[in-house]
């Protein structure tokens, strides 16, 4: 992504795009894509399978985002201003998810009580996702964290970032094979943990922070 903000602007729109694109057929197939991964066999009866998602799903985590900031840190000790960065950036993506979750009040596939395939996918709105945490779904906050996590480790280290983008992916499958999100709630979680990382690491001053660490 170009660094000048025109073009900058035109990237975050053009992901936007592309992402509310995808959001809107998540919600078409949210019903079968539950149905199939949640009952998932390889899941099921892998316990590699179960405990590779699971780590993924760390990566998500606040304590996940604190030990690889600590690594990010620690393996060059000039760059602890990206480990800063990193915080930061995933930090923002959480507190977005946060507020949309209340506002959204979506119940979780974990609170519903209803045959595989037949689940409600219902937004009740802030009056109700403010006051109850099991209608806070929308949209995934592990999965947001795990792809701001992504966005910015990508950025600092580009040869690396097709694993960054597959650990993020898989922490996202982990919310929904444990019946906590359904698909669209995590692809709204991919969308905005990106986008919020790519903006904040186009601003000028985070830039100065973690393109160029040692300088002052």
């Amino acid at each position: 992504m170009g660094h000048d903000p025109v073009s900058v602007r035109r990237s975050l729109l053009l992901r936007a795009g592309v992402g509310v694109a995808l959001l809107g057929l998540a919600f078409l197939v949210d019903r079968a894509a539950f149905s199939v991964l949640r009952t998932g066999v390889l899941y099921d009866h892998s316990g590699e399978i179960r405990e590779g998602l699971t780590m993924a799903k760390f990566l998500g985590s606040g304590l996940g985002t604190l030990v690889v900031g600590l690594v990010v840190g620690l393996v060059d000790p000039q760059r602890w201003r990206r480990a800063a960065v990193l915080w930061m950036v995933v930090v923002a993506a959480g507190f977005s998810a946060a507020v949309l979750k209340t506002a959204a009040g979506r119940e979780r596939p974990s609170h519903l009580d209803q045959p595989v395939g037949r689940e409600r996918i219902a937004f009740h709105g802030p009056a109700v996702g403010l006051r109850r945490a099991p209608f806070q779904s929308f949209p995934s906050g592990h999965t947001a964290g795990a792809f701001a996590s992504a966005t910015t480790l990508a950025a600092f280290y580009p040869p690396a970032r097709v694993v960054f983008f597959c650990v993020a992916t898989a922490s996202g499958v982990n919310r929904i094979v444990k019946h906590q999100h359904f698909l669209s709630d995590v692809v709204a979680g991919a969308l905005l943990g990106h986008l919020v990382a790519l903006w904040l690491l186009s601003r000028q001053r985070v830039r100065r922070w973690w393109a160029d660490p040692g300088s002052r």
